[in-house]
């Protein structure tokens, strides 16, 4: 194959899951032009190697910034906004506040999700997450988180749109996945039930519909005195 007519019949032919495994290679590819990487001179003597995800975790406990790992390679996490922060607090707020006295409970970006993807292992940070049933009271990443929810920034909307959409998908326990805009009003719901097809809402009186925790939630109240523009007058999506 020598052209990209070529190449686009050829992944034309191929099946679903060989398609998203293209997928996930091209991300893979991407996401070192979309982050910030740091190398750790201190875990190797000579040419720098991959690093282990026991060498990431003591990174981690004596790092005064978060790290995402991703196949060996660590990349330094953005800051994020007041309005990002926010909405944020408000999705975790309202989980927390329903999920009371059970067997769940939400964590914000503190708190972190491992995965493995064909034979490596990921490390990520969601913005929020619902985790039923405890694995270790001490530990930094959990396994089994059944919602996870990303608030978009312009520095991570692609990864959070793409790569991260992937990724999480591989975790067992997963039942949804959400990810809301800061910029303007804007949810998208994936489900493993219904295959990971998304499902946008874009009003105010939309209701964002939880079933992995049973809870509706107005996107009024996630976007509550942010002044948000209906959809023909809203500024450019958290993309840029």
């Amino acid at each position: 194959m020598h052209t990209i007519t070529d190449i686009q019949n050829a992944v034309l032919r191929l099946s679903r899951v060989e398609t998203e495994r293209v997928f996930e290679w091209l991300e893979t590819i991407r996401r070192d032009r979309l982050r910030v990487f740091e190398s750790a001179p201190k875990y190797a003597a000579g040419p720098q190697v991959p690093m282990t995800f026991e060498e990431y975790l003591e990174l981690e406990a004596n790092s005064r910034i978060r790290h995402e790992y991703l196949a060996g390679e660590v990349f330094a996490m953005c800051g994020v906004t007041p309005r990002h922060n926010r909405i944020a607090s408000r999705l975790h707020g309202a989980f927390r506040d329903h999920l009371k006295g059970g067997k769940c409970e939400s964590y914000m970006s503190d708190v972190g999700v491992k995965l493995r993807m064909s034979r490596d292992d990921y490390g990520y940070y969601p913005d929020v997450m619902v985790v039923c049933g405890r694995e270790e009271e001490e530990q930094l990443f959990f396994t089994n988180p059944k919602l996870i929810v990303e608030v978009l920034s312009p520095s991570t909307a692609s990864i959070d749109r793409h790569e991260k959409r992937i990724a999480y998908r591989r975790i067992p326990d997963l039942e949804e996945y959400v990810i809301v805009a800061q910029k303007a009003v804007e949810v998208t719901v994936f489900r493993r039930e219904d295959a990971w097809e998304p499902v946008a809402l874009e009003s105010l009186e939309s209701v964002l519909e939880l079933r992995s925790i049973g809870l509706t939630l107005p996107l009024s109240r996630i976007y509550e005195e942010e002044g948000m523009l209906p959809r023909a007058g809203r500024p450019d999506r958290d993309s840029a």
